[in-house]
């Protein structure tokens, strides 16, 4: 079939499965379309209407990929063409691949949508490199493959020997566990929808192996400041390749041949700038590990109360109702509460708050220099007058409503569990980010909602609301955590060398902020306050973070020269923190760039600027980065070291399914709870000595393990000293 009748064909299907989607049948429409009636489906579980309207799209580009002479459609070949097809890839020298989305575009095109649905994979088999061929074309010796990428329910498949999807799974499988050289953009999201498309026949420990070197990954450890969006920024940024205009039919599949042809060559270019800037074994050792990690986390499901959502939602918003009501009365008059300029009215010009503040200097908007409504503003001016306090409190419920109720409940859709979207290369400092939704935002701590009574003598009830509480684990599994205690403060401890930080981690059962309060304010440990303790932590942090002395006055409610004083005096007493900083700043003016304890680079170009501002920001980012990024270092080798624990078992079957910087959150089953929980604890401390990537740390690593049957009821889980291997 010619590819233009294809096209034709395929979209009079869509316009039939489109009617199909009406109102009678509303609930497939929202929730996935009739299987009875639909066939096969791709791994977003069924052809939506969304769905249905790019599937003339996917026909086209389908169709034009699967007539073009250079290409195989390994769908349409004999057993004995399939079996030649595996042996062909397994004597490959390189695959090159990028995966076909429904909308008639591929990874390599300039513009992604979140997530899309695949219905293919494209793979170049390069088995000759020796030979010189143009930047854009094939060698005379490579081969083009295309792999149908939908999974047809048992029900819909015809009885034939052996299965067509079993020998598309083995070829899969060849293709991303081979022993040869396996290039992708953006790895992570083809693994991710290899599992979500197997998910029945294919465990996730199947694909835990992979290594497929990733060009988005190894620019972003290059130059974690400027990463590119798509691409083909990258090639112009690296290759001085020029954007291409889209095209279609036979043209888009000649641009997406060059485009596989152009990422092999990107690819061997970056890796070895990678060798040459020392970079290669953070990239083989870690980042490329972490590649499959993050792909089984995200095909991980992770079970939500729904109802218990949508109780706390409405809870939330008679709160705030309340809470604005209450500000209305407090300012004597009705204003937007969410409005900053109509509150800045309010504070500054009637009630005139600013003008009571006695030592406390307000901060102010960076553009119009005009009195703030921040946190930092209304912390100071709380004891002042009511409306402060009240409008923090809306703020903080809004916040938990808008963000993590309603916003989890909009990733849910019709399903009763998520699954987050985990970036590996969106943070300088190393650290994966979450989105849709952001488990790492989570407010770690419940809050207290107090419900108005409105009869007459009956007390106001206390309700406490905790977004972690929503997510349950499968039944007979259960939740289990574990944090990283105090990791950026050992890390400071063991960069800065100071005697006073390594005696307190050398003492196990000290409290280590009471510990350092007591050492600051020259004290006895039984005579520290919790307000020394906070301040005590509070301070610490703010050097570990580079936060400025006005931030450091906004969290602990004082002035800008005391918080000032507090942090010198802190600096006075552990006086090679400050020789710690001092030398990783003088080392980036030298350098242009800083490295953590396993090498990831951070360049700063604005490291020597003549404007003092932004040089001031500069070093602060570098000792940050060196804090941050030995953390996140950290945290990294401790994910891949227990996935490979975990994935090499054959009894083991605990799965990650989320990373909040400093602790790793697993499902794990019942039976396996305390063989696990020792695993990991154990794991993780253990990287106080990284041999080969020359990490000794001077201070032992502490890891807090706890365990609950929700996320918000976590109990601490006492660990013995000797265990079970895995």
């Amino acid at each position: 079939m010619k590819a233009e009748e294809h096209c034709n064909e395929s979209a009079e299907k869509t316009s039939k499965q489109t009617a199909f989607c009406k109102p009678c049948k509303r609930q497939w429409a929202k929730c996935g379309t009739d299987p009875a009636k639909n066939g096969p489906k791709s791994f977003h579980g069924g052809a939506n209407t969304s769905e249905a309207l790019t599937q003339s799209q996917d026909g086209c580009l389908t169709a034009s990929l699967t007539s073009e002479p250079r290409v195989k459609d390994f769908g349409q070949l004999n057993p004995d063409e399939k079996m030649k097809m595996l042996e062909t890839t397994r004597q490959a020298k390189v695959l090159v691949l990028t995966m076909v989305y429904r909308d008639g575009t591929t990874q390599l095109d300039p513009e992604q949508k979140l997530t899309l649905p695949v219905c293919g994979l494209l793979v170049l088999m390069k088995s000759d490199l020796s030979c010189g061929t143009p930047e854009d074309s094939l060698g005379p010796n490579d081969s083009l493959v295309y792999l149908k990428l939908e999974h047809t329910p048992a029900w819909a498949q015809q009885q034939t020997h052996p299965s067509p999807e079993l020998f598309t799974r083995d070829m899969l499988l060849q293709v991303l566990t081979g022993s040869q050289l396996v290039v992708c953009y953006k790895a992570k999201d083809l693994l991710r929808s290899v599992l979500q498309v197997y998910r029945r026949e294919l465990n996730w420990k199947r694909v835990a192996g992979c290594h497929i070197q990733d060009p988005q990954v190894s620019a972003w450890l290059l130059d974690p400041t400027d990463p590119s969006s798509c691409f083909q920024d990258l090639l112009n940024k690296h290759c001085r390749r020029p954007h291409t205009t889209p095209a279609l039919g036979a043209q888009k599949v000649s641009q997406i041949i060059s485009g596989l042809c152009w990422l092999y060559r990107l690819n061997m270019k970056l890796c070895s700038q990678l060798q040459s800037q020392g970079l290669w074994k953070l990239y083989s050792d870690m980042e490329l590990n972490m590649i499959p990690v993050l792909a089984a986390m995200e095909s991980h499901r992770i079970h939500v109360d729904k109802e218990a959502l949508k109780k706390t939602s409405d809870l939330l918003g008679t709160k705030m109702k309340q809470l604005e009501k209450e500000a209305h009365q407090a300012a004597g008059q009705i204003f937007l509460v969410t409005s900053s300029t109509q509150l800045r009215t309010v504070l500054f010009e009637k009630l005139r708050l600013h003008e009571r503040c006695e030592n406390k200097k307000l901060p102010k908007t960076i553009n119009k220099q005009q009195q703030s409504t921040s946190e930092a503003a209304l912390l100071l001016l709380q004891d002042l007058h009511p409306l402060p306090k009240i409008i923090l409190e809306y703020r903080q419920v809004h916040k938990i409503k808008s963000t993590f109720v309603d916003g989890i409940l909009s990733c849910m859709m019709c399903k009763n569990y998520i699954s987050s979207t985990w970036h590996q290369t969106s943070a300088v400092t190393g650290r994966i980010s979450a989105k849709h939704p952001n488990f790492q935002a989570l407010p770690r701590q419940p809050l207290q909602i107090t419900k108005k009574q409105y009869v007459q003598g009956k007390e106001e009830e206390v309700v406490t609301v905790h977004p972690r509480a929503m997510f349950i684990p499968h039944e007979g599994w259960t939740f289990l955590a574990a944090d990283f205690c105090q990791v950026e403060l050992r890390l400071l401890a063991h960069l800065s060398s100071d005697p006073e930080l390594l005696r307190i981690f050398t003492s196990p059962q000290a409290d280590v902020f009471t510990m350092l309060a007591s050492q600051w304010k020259g004290v006895r440990e039984d005579e520290v306050t919790s307000e020394d303790r906070e301040h005590a932590k509070r301070i610490v942090y703010s050097v570990v973070y580079g936060a400025g002395r006005e931030r450091l006055s906004g969290i602990l409610g004082v002035s800008t020269e005391q918080a000032r004083l507090f942090q010198d005096s802190f600096l006075q007493t552990y006086r090679d923190v400050q020789a710690f900083i001092q030398r990783t700043i003088q080392q980036s003016h030298k350098q242009g760039y800083v490295l953590s304890i396993m090498g990831r680079r951070r360049n700063l170009p604005n490291i020597n600027s003549p404007d003092w501002s932004i040089r001031m920001q500069a070093e602060r980012q570098a000792v940050n980065f060196v804090v941050q990024g030995s953390a996140a270092d950290l945290c990294k080798m401790a994910m891949i070291r227990i996935f490979n624990l975990v994935s090499s078992s054959s009894s083991l079957s605990a799965r990650l399914i989320a990373q909040l910087h400093d602790e790793l959150l697993y499902e794990v089953e019942d039976s396996h709870l305390e063989q696990f929980a020792a695993l990991v604890k154990s794991t993780m401390e253990s990287l106080q000595r990284i041999d080969h990537l020359g990490v000794h740390l001077k201070v032992p690593l502490k890891v807090a393990v706890s365990s609950g049957k929700s996320w918000g009821s976590m109990s601490e889980l006492n660990i013995p000293l000797t265990f079970p291997s895995p």
